[in-house]
């Protein structure tokens, strides 16, 4: 195996030990025994526990961000609103990827301050999409920031039952309520 493939299966190991159990639970001794290594490799992969998290959290926030970015930059030829598409495409991100978004919509026990200051970048970079959808549709919106907070927030709630709860907020049910509730907005902003 690889350095690179190494690197990527300890890190497999950890996140699934995380999701499980919480960042307090991934100890050097427990990732090494799970990927079938010695504890000596993870220090010389990652320096210690904290650049090991810190090297998982990274990973899996560009994974996220690249989800996000492809699902609101994707072509859209079903005339939905771009919201509702964008919303569409983070719902399969999602069910694709699951422990990718479990991290940062459900962080963990014990998650390191890098964890919350990657989540406070990513939350920014959405609000900024909402913004400029909503300034899009009305550039003479009032409070167009808190707006796209308020959007950013239902967003997030509505991710995390589908996590939570797939069986009971399945994507129809999701996808109609944000039309429901995008139509009522539209309607209110134009």
């Amino acid at each position: 195996m690889t350095a690179e493939a190494r690197r990527e299966q300890i890190l497999d190991v950890a996140h699934t030990i995380i999701a499980a159990a919480g960042f307090h639970a991934a100890t050097p001794h427990r990732i090494a025994d799970a990927a079938g290594v010695n504890r000596s490799l993870l220090y010389q992969q990652f320096g210690d526990l904290p650049g090991l998290f810190v090297a998982l959290i990274d990973r899996e926030a560009a994974r996220a961000a690249a989800q996000f970015t492809a699902a609101i930059a994707a072509d859209d030829d079903s005339g939905d609103d771009p919201l509702l598409h964008a919303f569409d495409g983070v719902v399969s991100a999602v069910d694709a990827h699951p422990e990718t978004w479990r991290l940062f919509l459900f962080p963990p026990e014990g998650a390191p301050p890098e964890l919350y200051e990657r989540l406070a970048i990513s939350q920014a970079v959405v609000c900024e999409y909402f913004v400029g959808q909503l300034l899009r549709i009305n550039p003479d919106l009032e409070d167009p920031e808190y707006t796209a907070r308020v959007l950013q927030a239902s967003g997030r709630e509505l991710l995390q039952l589908r996590l939570s709860d797939p069986e009971s907020a399945t994507r129809e049910r999701l996808r109609a309520l944000v039309r429901r509730l995008n139509s009522e907005l539209l309607h209110r902003i134009r």
